[in-house]
């Protein structure tokens, strides 16, 4: 890695150590050290996956070992493009979901691995690594954990996988740059104000957050940045809030609720609403604004929906069909083109 990738990485992931790959003697396992202290017993192949996180799933597709998931959470096996691209996710067992975990079924399944957030209690993560299951258990809510964590499961999933993300994370960088670039044609006196609906039209997110990172890298001006202070990063609000801050744009995380945002009155004194300005966020293998690996789109898509001309090269069609050839093998059709960026559901 030259001098000007490590600075860029550096400045990524705030100077972190990613991780280390340690042989562990047998040809048969190898250990996987990352965060620095965390050390992972694994098969030298890695062959069966099983995560309790919705948006790992995107990764490990990514990844190229979409095939292996055999137990996943019930969003992902029901959302109609992860099946159509992985297939065989229709037949994975469900793990449960956060700290909801379906230890028996894990048991009974045995995979090799299991991702999963943070928030995995710790008596849970214990009974399966006394069961042989390697559980890797990951920061989250930040874009720089976001990027790590993909080098992170690429380490853990094998050499080629390991490229694939790296290749990932030049894209992710070389996306912060180019529209670091272009926005700096934007005074701040014209950054756009932006509320984000997260998971439905009265909840939002602060800083910090990973929703705030997108935002700040997109050049949106969160309404929301200092509502939550001390608190959590996601939280309720009322109408009034919204109201005070009156902001030019509002992404809803769904279709539903940005269509709810612009039919229902009680909204439509809003400038966002009456300049007809509500978005829904664009959604493939999950929703781009969630912990998944489209998150290199999102703040690009969101830079060139507030600032068009200052992002006129910017195609975010072929963007988009070029994102999923690279990194997924996906010939993206015209319509699926538009769904992703525009969803209707």
């Amino acid at each position: 890695m030259d001098a000007r990738r490590r600075r860029l990485c550096g400045a990524l992931l705030g100077g972190a150590a990613l991780l280390a790959l340690r042989p562990a003697g047998a040809a048969a396992t190898r250990t996987v050290t990352y965060y620095g202290d965390r050390r992972l017993q694994l098969p030298a192949q890695v062959e069966r996956i099983a995560t309790s996180w919705e948006a790992q799933n995107a990764i490990i597709a990514m990844l190229g070992f979409g095939d292996r998931i055999v137990a996943t959470t019930r969003i992902v096996r029901d959302m109609p493009v992860f099946r159509r691209f992985v297939p065989g996710i229709a037949n994975a067992a469900l793990a449960g979901a956060g700290g909801d975990l379906n230890v028996e079924e894990l048991m009974r399944l045995k995979p090799d691995v299991l991702f999963a957030s943070a928030g995995l209690p710790q008596l849970r993560q214990e009974q399966l690594e006394r069961a042989g299951i390697a559980v890797a258990v990951f920061r989250s809510n930040s874009l720089a954990a976001l990027v790590e964590r993909t080098l992170v499961t690429g380490e853990i999933l094998g050499a080629e996988a390991l490229r694939q993300a790296q290749d990932y994370r030049d894209y992710f960088e070389a996306n912060v740059a180019r529209v670091a670039a272009a926005l700096a044609k934007v005074p701040q006196a014209s950054r756009m104000k932006v509320y984000h609906a997260v998971g439905d039209p009265l909840s939002t997110s602060s800083r910090p957050s990973l929703n705030q990172d997108w935002m700040d890298l997109g050049g949106a001006v969160n309404v929301a940045e200092h509502w939550f202070q001390g608190g959590p990063a996601t939280a309720k609000v009322s109408l009034e809030q919204i109201y005070a801050a009156d902001p030019d744009v509002i992404v809803a995380m769904t279709a539903r609720d940005a269509e709810s945002m612009r039919s229902e009155p009680r909204w439509r004194g809003l400038r966002a609403v009456r300049q007809g300005r509500v978005h829904a966020n664009p959604r493939g293998m999950f929703w781009w604004s969630r912990e998944t690996s489209e998150q290199a789109l999102q703040f690009l898509w969101l830079a060139k929906t507030l600032y068009p001309d200052a992002l006129a090269e910017v195609d975010m069609k072929q963007e988009t069909r070029d994102f999923y050839r690279r990194f997924y093998g996906y010939r993206l059709e015209d319509g699926d083109v538009a769904e992703f960026l525009q969803p209707t559901s």
